[in-house]
């Protein structure tokens, strides 16, 4: 594991094997990445080329999940509770609530704040069998919390 400079890693985050965290990427709470994801910082890099002073920040949000062998391209931000499945490619930035699979990465469905998948009704609403929370979709490309039922 190699943590860069300038890092920010936030409470209760788990990083497993042969993760190298950049300058300029910031973990908030609660995020987990998988072994051997990876993180850039710049997003057109050369040996001979000095270019420390273009770093494109990253964000991964609270609870978000990078899978493992992920990549998650410069300049872009993970939304909370995302989920990045592994070997996808993060091209532009990713909704709360996103699960992510592919190279370029695409939406594939949503997730519960549990890592639940999310099966939505015609009227974009779900709700999540394990800890009942309801989803609403906001838009076609975002998820939202409708309500709390804990039981």
């Amino acid at each position: 594991m190699v943590i860069g400079p300038n890092v920010a890693i936030g409470n209760g985050c788990k990083i497993q094997n042969n993760v190298s965290i950049y300058e300029g990427v910031t973990l908030e709470d609660g995020v987990f990445c998988g072994p051997s994801c990876v993180f850039t910082n710049v997003f057109n890099p050369r040996s001979a080329i000095p270019r420390m002073d273009e770093l494109r920040p990253t964000l991964i949000k609270k609870g978000a999940t990078i899978g493992a062998n992920a990549t998650i391209i410069c300049g872009h931000a993970i939304g909370r509770y995302a989920f990045i499945g592994a070997g996808a490619v993060v091209t532009k930035d990713v909704p709360d609530y996103a699960l992510i699979v592919g190279n370029p990465g695409r939406i594939a469905g949503w997730v519960c704040e549990c890592g639940i998948g999310l099966n939505l009704d015609e009227k974009g609403i779900g709700n999540c069998k394990i800890c009942n929370l309801t989803y609403e979709k906001i838009n076609e490309g975002s998820l939202g919390v409708r309500s709390c039922n804990h039981t």
